[in-house]
């Protein structure tokens, strides 16, 4: 058979060309795949944060009585911190520069009395490149 010019170089072309997009998709492939555990690490050590304020609000409801909770339940809360007991809770949103101890994470909860109950939402939010949040709510029974 008869060899034509510049066949080689045309399968070299095609052949870089198709390796080039597998590097490309792998590479690409393995971003998304370190961004996805990311967010998947923040939300577990989120979602530990949120659980630990739950434990706390239902403690306190066990030691000081759902009456007492009820009578001051309403409104934001940051909880970055654990007060002594419930009447210590300051009212409002978490200061810009206020975490939960040496962490990015800011934890919010929010009180709404409803008939014989109290519904309550934990918020417990960080910055990866955007903001992201992980919500716990529950109700809190008379």
């Amino acid at each position: 058979m008869k060899s034509r010019p510049g066949t080689s170089i045309i399968e070299i072309i095609i052949a870089t060309a198709l390796i080039s997009m597998a590097i490309i998709a792998a590479l690409s492939l393995t971003n998304h795949s370190q961004k996805q555990n990311t967010y998947a690490k923040g939300l577990a050590e989120a979602t530990g944060y949120a659980s630990q304020a739950a434990d706390w609000i239902k403690t306190e409801k066990d030691t000081l009585g759902w009456e007492t909770i009820n009578t001051q339940a309403a409104g934001d809360y940051c909880l970055n911190t654990f007060p002594a007991d419930f009447s210590a809770l300051n009212s409002g949103d978490c200061e810009a520069t206020s975490f939960i101890g040496e962490t990015n994470f800011q934890r919010k909860i929010t009180l709404t009395k409803s008939s014989g109950a109290i519904n309550v939402v934990i918020t417990v939010s960080w910055l990866e490149q955007i903001e992201r949040q992980a919500k716990l709510e529950m109700e809190l029974i008379q």
